[in-house]
Parts: structure tokens; C-alpha cells; sequence
């Protein structure tokens, strides 16, 4: 393979895959070459440099981990007596606040949002980072003034 492909592989490993899944779509589009004597020798060099930008992705995603955990991110919207919001903060308006008050830009698709947000107090946000890295991005959300 020469690049990552979802549920198939990394870049750089060897698969055996069927010949029209190979012929018609992994090696028009790039994505993989025939296991040839050269392309094993190029496999080679390409898992050794994905190993050196793992290594170094890793140490970043820590980072970010580090930043996103480090203080809460805190919203203000309108609210009910009962502390039910008037609408509610969905992964749009969570990102851009991520990005204000961290400073760290976040991808929408990477908070593990499974409803957006409806009650004032304190929630739990988990953020995939890296492969294996989550965080846990701490929202405060508060009633707003009016």
C-alpha cells in the first residue's frame, strides 16, 4: 500500500487483496502498487518513514491532549428557570471555542459528541486526538445574561 486505507492497511504493509478490488480501484487511485521485488524494497522505506512521523505525531497528539485537558472550555447561552437551554452547543460552536479560548484548532469529525448539549453545568467532551489518544475536553456552560 502506498498510503493508508481505511479497514485494508497502513501505508508501507503488504495485503493480499482480490484482483479486481486491486486492478480497478487501489492502483488507479494511488493507493497501492503490484508486490514487485522493487515495490517490497520501496514498502520498506516507506513503513521505516511512517515509523519516524508516528513517533513524532504521537508526541504532538500528547500535547494536544495536555492543552485540551489543561482548563475548561466555558460557552454561555440562554436558559431556562430550570436549567434547560433555550436551544443547544452542537460541535460547531464547541470547535470555535476550543480554538478562542485554547488556541488549539480542532476538526469537527474529532469530538465524540453523540447529542448536542442542552443543560447548563459542567459536561464531559471526549476528543480523539490520535489513534490511540483521547481527550476529555471539559465544557462549563453557563446561563447568559440578559
Amino acid at each position: 500500500l502506498k498510503k493508508d486505507v481505511d479497514n485494508l492497511g497502513d501505508a508501507g504493509e503488504v495485503v493480499d487483496v482480490a484482483d479486481g478490488y486491486g486492478n480497478n480501484y487501489l492502483m488507479p487511485r494511488g493507493l497501492a502498487m503490484r508486490a514487485t521485488k522493487g515495490a517490497l524494497a520501496d514498502a520498506e522505506v516507506i513503513r521505516r518513514a511512517r515509523s519516524k512521523r508516528a513517533e513524532v505525531s504521537y508526541e504532538q497528539a500528547e500535547q494536544e491532549k495536555a492543552e485540551l485537558e489543561a482548563s475548561p472550555v466555558t460557552l454561555s447561552a440562554k436558559a431556562g428557570e430550570d436549567g434547560q437551554l433555550y436551544g443547544s452547543v452542537g460541535v460547531s460552536a464547541l470547535t470555535k471555542a476550543i480554538q478562542q479560548q485554547l488556541g488549539v484548532h480542532i476538526e469537527k469529525k474529532r469530538l465524540r459528541l453523540e447529542r448536542p448539549l442542552k443543560s447548563v453545568g459542567e459536561h464531559e467532551v471526549p476528543v480523539h486526538v490520535y489513534r490511540d489518544v483521547e481527550a476529555t475536553l471539559r465544557v462549563e456552560i453557563t446561563p447568559a445574561a440578559e
